[in-house]
This record gives C-alpha cells, structure tokens and sequence, in this order.
C-alpha cells in the first residue's frame, strides 16, 4: 500500500516537530490530534498553541486533513519563527543595555573620585569631594528621571539609571525596592509584549 501522507507534510514546507495522534472508536469513527512545534523553540508561550483535532470517518480524514491543518500549522510556524527572533532581539537588547549600564556606572564612579592636580612646587593636592547637598541633589534628580521614564512605561531605562548602592550605601532599601518594582514592571510589560 502506498500513501502520500508523509509527501503532504514535506509540501507544507514547515520545519519542525510533529506529534500526532489517532483514536479509532468501535463505530470506525477517528479523533486526530496534529501538534506542530519548531526546533528549539526557546519561548514557553510554544506551550500553550492547542493541538488541532479533528473528527470524522477514514474516508473524510483522508480527504481533508492536510486542507484543514495547513494554514493553522503554517500560521503557527509563522508565530514560533517571530517568536525566536523577538528572543533573539531580546538578548542581543539585554547585553547592550548591560553594556550602557556598565558604561555610565564607570563615567559615574569617575566623576565621584577625587581629582588630583599638582601645585606649584609639584606636590599632588587632591580636590574635595563633593558636598552632602551635591550628592542629594544628583541623587533626586535621577530619582525624578526614573519617575518620569516609569510614568512613561520606560523600565529599561529607568533601571539604568538607578544609582548605585555602593554610592549611595544609606539609600540601599529603597534602591533595591526601586529596582525590584522596576523590574518586575518590565517582565510584565515584555510578557503583554508576547501576545
């Protein structure tokens, strides 16, 4: 006996898994359950596309089954393959943001550092740090900036800004509640993104 079963998958021309599964009742009645899945699928939201099911005798499954799953299976390689750049995308977002994070904390801890100039007999004289009002100044004003960025659903951004605890070490509770809300904000706002 020769079919052409596995020819009509090969003409949907989508990569990927197949799970696929047959119940035969006694009354020659068949349940087919076709579960499509891409290769390395790195998203769980993969884990929520229902299976396609369909009913009916031999004769009507053999003559639509692949009329039926086509642009279900077709539609949902689309999805999976926009998925897995959207990851992509992601972490290439996560490492130079990570990258600008690192960046700005070494421009900040560079200009907190005493500077050192020579006088007139070539001694090194160090400059006085900045005052208490200075560095309560230059802690408010990034915390209105975060205010603003959060208003504005910018939790990236306002995580960046986020001084330092090793900074501001009398700060350090409300630093890390700030960057808590601020995260947790931002895997909401990626999750809402996925649907």
């Amino acid at each position: 006996m020769k079919t052409n079963f596995f020819q009509n998958i090969a003409d949907l021309n989508v990569p990927g898994n197949w799970k696929i599964a047959i119940h035969a009742d006694e009354k020659g009645q068949f349940t087919v359950s076709a579960l499509f899945n891409t290769d390395n699928n790195g998203d769980n939201a993969c884990k929520v596309v229902p299976p396609t099911v369909l009913k009916g005798t031999p004769q009507e499954l053999d003559e639509g089954f692949f009329d039926t799953i086509e642009r279900p299976v077709q539609e949902t390689a689309g999805l999976f393959h926009n998925m897995e750049a959207y990851l992509k995308g992601l972490e290439d977002a996560k490492k130079q943001s990570k990258m600008e994070q690192d960046k700005k904390a070494q421009e900040l801890k560079n200009k907190q550092q005493p500077k050192v100039k020579s006088n007139d007999e070539g001694i090194e004289v160090s400059e006085p740090k900045e005052g208490k009002e200075e560095r309560k100044k230059r802690y408010d004003d990034a915390m209105k900036q975060i205010t603003g960025l959060n208003d504005f659903c910018k939790y990236e951004e306002a995580i960046t800004l986020l001084p330092s605890v090793d900074d501001y070490p009398e700060k350090q509770g409300e630093l890390e509640r700030k960057r808590a809300d601020l995260t947790r904000k931002k895997e909401q706002l990626e999750a809402m993104k996925l649907f």
